[in-house]
């Protein structure tokens, strides 16, 4: 049946990612020293960083994580070396126990979600002013896709459960999908207070976007299974959009590169500081909304429309031997329309940034401890809009100019309890938002890591261990090294 097929479709899509796998890193991002990187979460918190300059060289962060399905007993590594080896749960008797088995989760009673993201900052560079100001540029590129909200119907053994002529019901969900790049610049600025310093920060991003997809089942839809390979649906109302340049491409074809939609995005961030005798604060709160904006695909896109309010017959027999979309929404506008072309609407495609809004907090227990907390919920402006993920962290931390090292735990769509770990030795960053997935879990569901490599001054010989640390807008005199 279409549903079966589109079931296991989604599945097939959580095995070939989770070796694509931090989509906040909370821990990194919340320290003194992250500069440049900081700005991501809050564009105030630059105000708070100790040295004159910073700058990031290269780093990645790559998210995965779903309620959707899972893989028995393994981790990321054993993945990597045996991932021809897992086996399909749905297919055997008996699973209990077995390593490296994939299967779906069986309770249809709550929502289900997945949700990719992968990002690649690149060049970024900071500056901090002896008047209180700090400036930047960056670039990243980005990709996420996700569904928050796909319905507990959209079960496999519910669904295969079902037998012929009885009733399924299928709330609405939407779908999206977008790979961007944004070249950005960040302004901060701080005021002194009484007992510390307020600060203000934006970041404001022109974007390129180079594929988009988009597709939302709009109100509450009545399937059921018949004879002969057939489903009636009842209700139905969907919404499909894609850019069409490289959906079919081959393997002998070039890809292009070409961006096919722009926009512009804005993040902006308030800090609010109170510091102690010491060359650090005593506590900062701080609050976010990040990525507020869209991209407009104009070329290379496709925008359909299938409604239909009577009942509708499909058979999947006619779709089994399709090797393009094309394809597929003409069969679909011809079974559901009547017609081959009625299904292509005359609009662009407009996806939205993953909005979000967030709080932060960080208070030093004593020199060098702190405890931070990260509050993170998304926004949706838009059925289109890409989802960031909802998000909550509580993180200890040790923290040194040449060092630092975190255990936050976290809690992912507020359903999901996770620990993580985190890392920088001088220069280089590693760490990750779900320890479990690395070295090793009962139920695989996704992972989540990120690595970076930066550069700040830094000088050898006496005092270099205070870094050139700043207070209420001052800043001492930071000495590069010289060869």
């Amino acid at each position: 049946m279409p549903i079966k097929t589109a079931c296991l479709s989604l599945f097939l899509l959580f095995i070939s990612s989770v070796t694509v796998s931090a989509q906040y890193q909370s821990a990194l991002r919340m320290e003194n020293y992250a500069g440049i990187n900081s700005v991501f979460l809050n564009p105030a918190s630059s105000s708070t960083y100790p040295l004159r300059w910073d700058l990031n060289l290269a780093s990645i962060d790559l998210f995965f994580d779903n309620n959707i399905g899972f893989i028995s007993n393994t981790s990321v590594g054993d993945l990597s070396k045996n991932g021809d080896q897992v086996k399909r749960g749905w297919e055997m008797e008996n699973v209990n126990g077995q390593d490296l088995v994939a299967d779906f989760y069986r309770e249809i009673d709550k929502d289900r979600y997945l949700q990719l993201s992968a990002t690649v900052n690149g060049p970024a560079f900071l500056f901090n002013t002896n008047g209180g100001q700090s400036l930047g540029v960056f670039y990243n590129f980005r990709l996420m896709a996700g569904v928050p909200n796909l319905p507990g119907t959209a079960n496999y053994y519910y669904l295969t459960s079902k037998a012929v002529n009885e009733l399924i019901d299928f709330r609405s969900f939407n779908f999206n999908f977008m790979a961007w790049d944004e070249i950005g610049a960040h302004f901060s600025q701080r005021i002194p207070t009484a007992n510390g310093y307020i600060s203000a920060g934006i970041n404001v991003k022109a974007l390129r976007g180079y594929e988009a997809a988009h597709i939302s089942l709009n109100n509450d839809t009545e399937i059921s299974y018949i004879e002969n390979s057939q489903v009636q649906i009842t209700g139905l109302d969907v919404r499909l959009g894609y850019t069409s340049e490289n959906v079919d491409i081959a393997d002998t074809q070039t890809y292009n590169s070409d961006p096919s939609g722009r926009g512009l995005g804005v993040d902006l961030g308030f800090n609010y500081v109170v510091e102690d005798d010491s060359d650090t604060y005593k506590l900062r709160l701080g609050a976010s909304l990040n990525d507020i904006g869209s991209v407009k695909f104009t070329e290379n896109v496709e925008v359909h429309g299938l409604r239909n309010a009577q009942v509708v017959t499909l058979d999947e027999t006619r779709y089994q031997d399709f090797t393009s979309i094309d394809q597929v929404t003409e069969q679909a506008s011809a079974d559901i329309l009547g017609s081959l072309s009625l299904s292509e609407l005359d609009e662009d495609l407009s996806i939205g940034l993953p909005t979000t809004f967030s709080l932060q907090a960080d208070y030093k227990v004593i020199e060098n401890v702190f405890v931070s907390g990260l509050f993170i919920n998304r926004i949706s402006f838009s059925d289109t809009a890409v989802k960031a993920t909802n998000f909550l962290a509580i993180a200890p931390r040790f923290e040194h100019r040449w060092g630092m090292l975190s255990l936050p735990v976290n809690i992912t769509e507020y359903k999901r309890v996770k620990m993580g770990a985190a890392l920088r030795l001088g220069f280089i960053i590693l760490g990750t938002d779900d320890l479990g997935s690395i070295i090793g879990t009962k139920e695989f569901r996704g992972t989540d890591i990120y690595v970076g490599i930066k550069a700040n001054p830094f000088k050898i010989g006496k005092g270099s261990s205070k870094g050139g640390a700043r207070k209420s807008g001052k800043k001492s005199d930071v000495k590069c090294y010289k060869f």
